[in-house]
């Protein structure tokens, strides 16, 4: 699943740097680095309004909305895999204390976790 892309359409480009652009999706604004959009994205600089392909992998460590692009079991599938990545990256510091990399794959699990639990309450609070 990390590896399917997210499409979002009708995204603003606000502002565009040497490093990528401030896009709004909807209501959500976020910064995009300009060698993470795939192919498929029609919006490139300032102004620009189109298609925005995204890889999951990127969507998911920036908590950016997935409502519109997963069903309740995928959502439901994702959270169980962020509990487990995350019980997993806690181990493994727990095992190697001090160890930076340990300690930032903890950090990335952690957001990833909390990403699914926002977006399986959105989900629950719908229904």
């Amino acid at each position: 699943m990390p590896e399917t892309p997210v499409v979002y359409d009708d995204v603003v480009v606000l502002e565009e740097d040497g490093l990528g652009f401030t896009v709004r999706m909807g209501s959500e604004r976020a910064f995009i680095g300009k060698y993470v959009k795939l192919p498929g994205s029609t919006v490139q600089r300032a102004g620009d309004r189109g298609r925005l392909v995204l890889p999951r992998w990127f969507v998911e460590q920036q908590a950016l909305p997935l409502d519109r692009h997963m069903n309740d079991q995928q959502v439901e599938e994702w959270l169980a895999l962020a509990k487990l990545r995350a019980a997993t990256a806690q181990e493994h510091l727990d095992r190697s204390p001090g160890n930076p990399e340990a300690q930032a794959a903890l950090e990335r699990a952690t957001t990833e976790l909390a990403a699914a639990m926002a977006l399986n309450a959105r989900r629950q609070h719908k229904r």
